[in-house]
């Protein structure tokens, strides 16, 4: 089926463009609010999860999972071993069963409607502005089930329900070594490897007639290369049996989350043969990441918290496209390096109440800058 576009156009007048600016004034000062507390929690987590690894690896002991010594009971451990399930899972509506693997995930994708948005606007003379909102549907492959009754034009884009969804089956009964591992263990463990598809005799009879294999693909379709909407094609992969490592506290012949003295909690796994060392490194660099997406997440939260706040100066000067335009680059640069400055300033004062040295460091880098823009400025207005 070739692409089907949909457009649509509407017009807001200049005064109920200030109107809703207004409105809108409340809403970016939530949000430049709510990024202080934001950013001030987010350094206090991250030093104290340093802080909970570093006292963590300190703590942790070798255990071998060959026999369980009851003297590393309520340790942090560090233990290698045969991960294996003594059941085996299956995913009973195509037929697999596979013994010995830990986690089975189906992916399905249905071939379907689905709807892309685009927006164009255009500021008139006068300060009123049109909106251009481009609609095009085209039916293809995809994992996200589209309801057709959310699409802006329903009619003629109708999507069937799938027969099948995408699933995950996990065994009940999972060992490492000597040690039982719990559902939470279980759960977080994600190291997926592709699966061949089921041989097309060995499924239901109700599916060999409609199954083709293509490309480690297992279509439900007539034909795979003239595909029909509800079609479905399934992806598989597991976590088979293998070695795997772990960071847990022990309890008796099971695992559960270590908790630090800074509230740090302490529960990975991972696939293969990983030494202590590597596994906090790993804890250390993931905590690292998530302190700077949370660092970009306020900042940008701030900006157009900010941006909302002076958006009713750029429409008043809509009245003039021209005028408006520059209005709103004015304020957007405003914004910025008012949020830079005010995100920089609560990291900085943050730092100084978790870690005073560093703290100073960057407060002193940060009225730097303040200083050097407010000389510059003051310069191009001279």
């Amino acid at each position: 089926m070739s692409d089907d576009t949909f457009t649509e156009v509407s017009h807001t007048g200049w005064l109920s463009r200030i109107g809703k600016s207004i409105t809108g004034m409340l809403v970016g000062l939530i949000l430049t609010v709510g990024s202080f507390p934001l950013l001030w929690w987010n350094e206090g987590r991250s030093v104290k999860t340093y802080q909970g690894l570093v006292e963590g690896e300190k703590v942790c002991v070798e255990a071998s999972a060959e026999a369980i010594d009851p003297a590393n009971d309520g340790k942090l451990v560090h233990t290698s071993a045969r991960a294996e399930a003594k059941d085996a899972v299956a995913d009973p509506v195509f037929g697999l069963q596979l013994p010995g693997t830990v986690k089975l995930r189906r992916n399905v994708e249905m071939f379907q409607w689905t709807e892309q948005k685009s927006t164009k606007k255009r500021t008139k003379m006068g300060g009123g502005e049109e909106t251009v909102t481009e609609y095009t549907y085209r039916t293809e492959w995809d994992a996200k089930m589209h309801r057709s009754s959310e699409f802006q034009k329903p009619a003629g884009h109708g999507n069937p329900e799938p027969l099948y969804n995408s699933e995950n089956f996990s065994a009940k009964q999972v060992s490492l070594g000597a040690y039982r591992l719990p559902d939470f263990l279980i759960a977080a463990w994600n190291d997926y490897k592709p699966l061949s598809p089921p041989a097309k005799e060995t499924l239901p009879e109700a599916l060999q007639s409609r199954a083709q294999l293509r490309d480690n693909w297992l279509y439900l379709s007539t034909n795979p290369d003239e595909p029909k909407l509800g079609d479905l094609r399934i992806k598989f992969e597991s976590i088979p049996a293998g070695d795997a490592s772990v960071l847990v506290r022990q309890i008796k012949d099971t695992f559960e989350p270590y908790t630090t003295k800074t509230e740090t909690k302490i529960a990975r796994i991972t696939s293969g043969v990983q030494s202590k060392e590597s596994m906090f490194a790993a804890a250390q660099s993931e905590n690292t990441m998530m302190t700077w997406l949370l660092r970009g997440l306020g900042l940008l939260l701030m900006f157009l918290g900010l941006v909302c706040i002076f958006q009713p100066l750029k429409i008043l000067a809509d009245v003039l496209p021209l005028a408006g335009r520059i209005v709103g680059a004015g304020t957007g640069l405003i914004a910025f390096l008012l949020a830079g400055i005010g995100s920089s300033l609560t990291i900085s004062l943050a730092w100084l109440w978790y870690r005073p040295l560093l703290g100073a460091a960057i407060l002193i880098v940060t009225v730097g800058c303040m200083v050097l823009i407010i000389r510059a400025l003051s310069k191009k207005s001279a």
